[in-house]
């Protein structure tokens, strides 16, 4: 029989048993009920100890493990963490801390810790190496600690949640036995069925960080299926008009881009200067293309009246395609676009706010009401509907906005006013359009915005200054933080549209450090 002393296991001779057994029950109550308890402590990697933001975030990891509810699980096993007693553990937990790919993290992995490189992303950088990043010329930070003004590079073309992503920390545990008990082979029998239990309860433990979910947002400006840019969807599909960024369309979680004009064979046109309007066939060609949800407050939605408007209504929702800014009454116009990818959550809205067309015609005509359809307009009470639906539960709620003047590079002061106030209400992501050319991006309140991405797909833009020119946003989000940021620029052709250069991003960029300086000036 195997009798505890001094508060730890230890195999007594027989003479020495029967003292205890009949001289000490006092001390030790029945020899019967003593429970042998083989006690554990914990090693941390000496790496560990130097101080850095990144290191500082594994320690924490490492004592949400210590501090676990998986330790109170092993005391009917006879383990028993140590504490205040001056006496030697039995059982040592080596904690390590590795690159995934460097394979030095023990022999039970129990965290996982992911890292990006952080950028400013006006620097034009999308993208890095791994190699970069081991000789130290690169940030890397977890990316809990990731946020604004910062977006984070992706590694040899892999993003979060890639497969073969490599900037993963694991950390892990070896298991080991004293030395001095490793003589005893009875003792060494013993321990070896309770550390078998062990490595066990350490295997199902839900890894510290699981792998990040990255929800992709695509998105792109004004696009016009008119002047033969449908026939060509039609004939050749979506590469024909889109080019390049078809793939990204049908790639990204969630694309969205502005409709300007009427899914319609019906209705009168409007009078008005230019006027727009597509068939009906234009809304299945459009869900193929991988369009998830489109914005209809804008100046064209009514190019064709009420009755050409409610047809868009119905064939573009027949198709799987929600309306952005637009319905069959106010209500109906601030629902929401919603989809879900791991943690992230996100829902779009539609707004739109542009001034009086030359010829006379204003959208506040065609703005919806309590009982009437039409576009949600800010000058209409549309952006205090909206308000009152931007979650606060950390949902990612995009706001897709038709406004500001046409043909301006920069916006305009009321514009950034209404851009600021549905930030300060809830808005996390806002993409702007209708100027026909591109603005500049901005954090405003910590938030990205995107002045005016241009035209997608315009034909009739042949010389304009800079309506042939166009932007095309990839945007990587977890949650409602800014991972990712991608721009492309675009060069339209008639009523055709592709990839170009991306020395042809210098406006953008240009246009976008403006911005950022003015706002720093005091």
């Amino acid at each position: 029989m195997i009798f505890f002393m001094d508060v730890k296991q230890r195999v007594w001779p027989l003479p020495g048993m029967f003292l205890l057994c009949v001289l000490g029950p006092a001390l030790l109550g029945s020899c019967n009920t003593s429970i042998p308890y083989d006690y554990l402590t914990f090693i941390d990697d000496p790496a560990l100890e130097q101080y850095s933001p990144e290191n500082r975030f594994l320690q924490e990891q490492l004592e949400q493990v210590k501090e676990g509810e998986i330790w109170k699980r092993l005391e009917p096993l006879g383990i028993r963490i140590l504490g205040e007693e001056t006496i030697s553990p039995d059982i040592y937990l080596d904690f390590y801390a590795s690159w995934e790919y460097e394979d030095r993290y023990g022999d039970i992995p129990i965290g996982k810790i992911f890292f990006v490189p952080q950028a400013d992303p006006l620097t034009r950088r999308k993208d890095t190496s791994l190699a970069a990043c081991i000789r130290g010329e690169e940030t890397l930070i977890p990316i809990q600690y990731l946020k604004s003004p910062f977006v984070a590079l992706t590694v040899d073309g892999r993003s979060l949640g890639d497969p073969a992503y490599p900037l993963v920390k694991v950390l892990g545990v070896r298991i080991r036995v004293a030395e001095f008990l490793q003589k005893y082979t009875d003792q060494a029998v013993r321990l070896a069925g309770k550390i078998q239990v062990l490595q066990g309860y350490l295997r199902t433990l839900p890894l510290i960080d699981q792998p990040p979910e990255i929800c992709w947002i695509a998105a792109a400006g004004d696009l016009m299926l008119d002047r033969g840019a449908l026939e060509i969807l039609v004939k050749e599909g979506p590469q024909g008009i889109l080019g390049g960024t078809a793939a990204f369309c049908a790639d990204a979680d969630v694309t969205l881009v502005n409709l300007e004009g009427p899914v319609s064979n019906r209705g009168t046109k409007a009078r008005k200067s230019y006027t727009f309007r597509f068939a009906p066939q234009a809304a299945p060609l459009l869900r193929d293309a991988g369009i998830d949800g489109v914005l209809l407050a804008n100046n064209h939605a009514f190019d064709y009246g009420l009755e050409a408007f409610l047809d868009s209504l119905t064939y573009l929702t027949a198709n799987h395609i929600p309306c952005l800014g637009a319905g069959v009454d106010m209500e109906d116009a601030s629902r929401p676009l919603r989809f879900s990818k791991g943690t992230t959550s996100v829902r779009a809205f539609g707004l739109a706010s542009f001034p009086r067309e030359k010829n006379g015609w204003d959208g506040l005509a065609v703005a919806a009401s309590t009982d009437t359809p039409g576009i949600l307009h800010a000058g209409k009470g549309g952006g205090e509907q909206l308000k009152r639906r931007f979650a606060q539960d950390g949902a990612l709620d995009i706001l897709l906005f038709h406004g500001g003047e046409e043909w301006s590079t920069s916006p305009t002061l009321a514009t950034r006013e209404l851009y600021t106030d549905l930030i300060r209400a809830g808005a996390d992501l806002i993409i702007g359009s209708h100027p026909h050319v591109v603005q500049g991006f901005e954090w405003v309140l910590g938030k990205p915005v995107f002045w005016s991405l241009g035209n997608y797909v315009f034909g009739g833009m042949d010389h304009t200054p800079g309506g042939e020119d166009g932007l095309f946003i990839r945007l990587g989000f977890r949650g409602n933080t800014l991972v990712y940021f991608e721009p492309y620029a675009l060069g339209l052709t008639h009523t055709r549209t592709d990839l170009v250069p991306d020395e042809n991003l210098d406006s953008f960029y240009k246009r976008s450090l403006a911005l950022r300086d003015r706002s720093s000036e005091p």
